[in-house]
């Protein structure tokens, strides 16, 4: 049976965008197409938010908001506390389009041990 499918290439294997029902180790044959124009539904011309400046916030400058929820642009502490509609409220007050929220971990966790 001959069937027509899309693929992406990922660390050097062809992955199918739908489920096939092949037989483990089935051969079959490829014919690759490579000048598709346009996006898969997954793309977007909008480069990814990776976080990386809340990331490093939240690593370097969260421990005196432990156990509390932050709101944060970038490495910008929008606002904080123990509620996270207030946060989230204040955040919309800052006028920031798409904040971050983050439950900072209290400290004080108890110890377990051996």
């Amino acid at each position: 049976m001959v069937r027509q499918l899309d693929a992406v290439y990922e660390r050097g294997v062809l992955r199918p965008l739908e489920p096939l029902a092949l037989s483990e180790h089935q051969r079959v044959r490829l014919t690759v197409d490579d000048e598709r124009t346009e996006p898969l539904s997954w793309q977007s011309s909008e480069p990814v938010n990776e976080r990386r400046q809340e990331m490093l916030w939240l690593a370097k400058e969260s421990t005196p908001y432990a156990g509390e929820w932050v709101a944060l642009d970038g490495n910008r502490l929008l606002a904080h506390g123990p509620k996270l509609a207030a946060v989230r409220a204040a955040a919309d007050v800052a006028g920031v389009a798409e904040p971050f929220f983050a439950s900072v971990p209290d400290n004080d966790l108890p110890f377990s041990g051996w």
